[in-house]
């Protein structure tokens, strides 16, 4: 499946991604000049025929994870893109993507590629993007805002309002405050990576920020009654997630319980080496 949207100043390429009887949906989007992540290679043969329509100079990565740089090494390969990641993740991208085989499924194999270091903002070809630092998701996790246009491309920070289930590696109270320091700017528009164009970016951003508040308060509670992780997941999500199976646990909700009881948040707002 493909398809193509045209948002204002803004272009998306819809994929979806398909692992046994799963599916899942990736947004890939064009800004003057400047690619937003490069879409995973598994979609290749629908996505690198739109990119190669496109004049690319500027490659904006939010994050390491396979689906967001798939086909960078392709864009710095065959288009000559100049691509730009988070410092703490220039040395992880120069090597091939190690990650579990349903992963590899779904988004593909990621070749190495040579990223250079976001600082405090990254370039398209007329507008400056200020990158804001929102780990939780991942430890080098960006998104990018223009004020003057409303508009932030998401990456992963957004995806859902109402999540019950994360990587074994993410941190829910460190999302929470990503998410604040978010809502600290001018947000109008919002491009999530995996939710595609929302134009009620800021209040769909307050909605997840609201109900992880809320379910934060509400494990803690339990937590505090002497329930444990386990018994307050199987309390709460009794059912468990497709993603769960197949991804043999490495996305599960007793990781989303867990992370509320025993992370703290740890946040930089800027790009930090």
């Amino acid at each position: 499946m493909m398809k193509i949207n045209q948002h204002g100043i803004v272009e998306s390429l819809h994929v979806q991604c398909n692992a046994g009887n799963m599916f899942l949906n990736y947004f890939l989007y064009y800004i003057d000049g400047m690619l937003v992540d490069s879409g995973p290679k598994s979609s290749k043969d629908t996505i690198l025929p739109f990119l190669e329509t496109k004049e690319i100079n500027t490659v904006a990565l939010t994050h390491f994870h396979e689906d967001h740089t798939g086909n960078a090494a392709w864009l710095q390969r065959e288009k000559g893109a100049r691509i730009y990641i988070h410092p703490m993740s220039i040395e992880i991208c120069r090597r091939k993507g190690e990650y579990p085989s349903y992963r590899h499924e779904f988004w593909g194999s990621r070749e190495g590629f040579d990223a250079a270091a976001i600082r405090t903002n990254v370039q398209s070809d007329h507008y400056t993007w200020e990158a804001i630092h929102t780990p939780g998701h991942s430890r080098d996790h960006l998104v990018f805002i223009n004020e003057e246009l409303g508009i932030l491309f998401s990456g992963d920070l957004f995806v859902t309002p109402k999540p019950k289930i994360s990587m074994w590696q993410e941190s829910i109270p460190t999302v929470m405050d990503s998410i604040r320091t978010v809502l600290a700017y001018d947000v109008k528009e919002m491009y999530c990576a995996h939710a595609g164009y929302i134009p009620n970016g800021r209040e769909m951003l307050e909605k997840k920020l609201n109900y992880l508040e809320e379910t934060y308060e509400e494990i803690h509670s339990l937590h505090d009654k002497g329930y444990t992780v386990e018994e307050i997941d199987e309390r709460r999500y009794p059912t468990a997630s497709p993603l769960k199976i197949i991804s043999n646990k490495e996305w599960d909700s007793v990781h989303f319980v867990r992370s509320i009881v025993e992370d703290e948040p740890s946040l930089g707002r800027h790009v930090k080496s």
